[in-house]
């Protein structure tokens, strides 16, 4: 079985591809000072209670955006995963996934995956909006190439800036909102919560709107990914799809790839 590991700038998503579209997902903290037989000991925890081991794993792909983290997913991989082993990094072009930027080697590994999952399970032209740290949103064109995108402050970015800006305001936790929160708050609380999630709701609306006015086509498909993105693909009807595994299956696309061509 293929292992997909998904490093970002909060979280580090291990995923074992058990079916073309069924992975089991596990999530670690983010830590440069994380090391090779930290990485081992965890996920081997975590395969143990599914039933698996370190030996199950056939093939190994790393992406991350974190280049602190780099080095021990690396060594991680040497020394407890079998080969084939693939490192998806922005400035190597070998990953088949045409980049139609300025500067593609600026592109995130990341958004790299999306678009190989994107151009591959859904209807392009696309825009891929991916609910991390920062919450980026990619436009994938009709042959499917990723043109660029928008990268705006996460959520929980959003939430910390608040709290922290603001003496007098407690900090929110969004894993209570839901889509049918009063917009008009009665509480401090009940107004933060509707100016942070309604807000930012309609920050999304708007980028996608202006993201449709310049791609020009009348059907543009628009997918929702990463940890929040199931509340808010549930609270905006021009979000056609949510896909908790988008990354994943990107990356197990691009490791397919490199297999295919060896």
């Amino acid at each position: 079985m293929l292992l997909a590991i998904d490093g970002g700038n909060t979280n580090i998503v291990f995923g074992l591809r058990k079916t073309e579209d069924d992975y089991l997902t596990w999530r670690m903290a983010t830590a440069s000072a994380t090391t090779a037989d930290d990485y081992a000991a965890w996920l081997s925890f975590h395969l143990a209670n599914h039933g698996f081991a370190l030996s199950d794993i056939s093939g190994v792909i790393i992406s991350t955006v974190v280049p602190d983290t780099l080095s021990a997913l690396k060594r991680f991989a040497e020394l407890y995963l079998p080969e084939p082993r693939y490192v998806l990094m922005g400035d190597d072009l070998s990953h088949g996934v045409v980049i139609a930027i300025d500067k593609p080697e600026q592109a995130g590994a990341d958004r790299i995956a999306n678009t190989a999952a994107a151009s591959h399970y859904y209807p392009r032209p696309a825009i891929v909006i991916d609910f991390g740290t920062a919450t980026t949103f990619d436009y994938v064109s009709k042959e499917g190439a990723y043109c660029g995108g928008v990268i705006s402050p996460g959520v929980n970015l959003s939430v910390g800036a608040l709290y922290q800006a603001a003496a007098r305001l407690p900090l929110i936790d969004p894993k209570h909102w839901h889509t049918d929160m009063p917009v008009i708050g009665k509480s401090t609380i009940e107004a933060m919560n509707s100016g942070l999630f309604f807000g930012y709701a309609s920050l999304v609306e708007g980028i996608i709107a202006r993201m449709k006015a310049d791609i020009a086509s009348d059907q543009v498909t628009v997918l929702a990914t990463g940890g929040l993105g199931q509340l808010f693909a549930d609270a905006i009807s021009i979000i056609d799809h949510y896909d908790a595994n988008l990354t994943l299956k990107g990356l197990a696309i691009i490791f397919k790839r490199q297999q295919d061509h060896l």
